[in-house]
């Protein structure tokens, strides 16, 4: 049964440190592995033109920070490609399945909020063994069952919970989506918008509470 969990999370953000510093609000949009050890993290910086370009050279030389690309440009909104190692927080999950929701990166003040879907119990627990081990203070704010707190059609929980269970957020991914299809007997398509609709439910539902 999928779960929904809200974690409070100690020691905050370098990104929100450079925020802080620099007068602009920086935001985790979207991220990615790239290998065993690095990621990719769509930033988005917003505030004046000269106090942006001073947080992305700031953001250059924050520990990890292995490159960082400027992308879209508009006169108060700059999207930042930043390729990193991955912190101490994402590698705690390398063992164990789960959707983000609400990324502890984002939140300005301490201690940040991180909600996440995970499968098993013991996976959190895992999670929790893993963060202890990398130095984080973390504290358990929410478990719920995600059929509770978010409204999926029978559908929709269907493929999220064979995804999940299959590995196919996993990375490396343990499941292709074709064979993802295939076990759930629609096209690789379809497969695939029902998963992108169901997670956007699912993050639409967890803004709401």
């Amino acid at each position: 049964m999928l779960r929904q969990v809200s974690l409070a999370i100690e020691p905050g953000s370098d990104f929100q440190s450079v925020a802080g510093a620099h007068g602009v609000t920086i935001s985790v949009i979207d991220c990615r592995p790239l290998n065993r050890n690095d990621m990719i993290m769509l930033l988005e910086l917003v505030g004046k033109s000269k106090s942006l370009h001073a947080a992305i050279s700031s953001i250059r030389k924050i520990p990890g920070v292995r490159h960082a690309y400027e992308g879209e440009n508009h006169d108060e909104r700059i999207l930042l490609f930043a390729v990193i190692r991955k912190p101490s927080i994402c590698r705690a999950t390398s063992d164990a399945a789960i959707i983000c929701l609400e990324c502890p990166f984002n939140s300005s003040e301490g201690p940040a909020l991180w909600k996440f879907i995970v499968r098993r119990t013991r996976d959190l627990q895992r999670i929790m063994t893993n963060l202890d081990r990398e130095g984080i203070h973390a504290k358990i704010e929410d478990v719920s069952l995600l059929n509770q707190r978010a409204a999926l059609t029978g559908r929709q929980k269907e493929v999220m919970e064979m995804a999940v269970a299959r590995g196919y957020f996993d990375f490396p991914r343990k499941i292709s989506l074709s064979e993802l299809s295939r076990l759930v007997g629609v096209k690789p398509a379809t497969t695939s918008e029902i998963i992108r609709s169901a997670e956007r439910r699912i993050m639409q539902n967890a803004m709401d509470l």
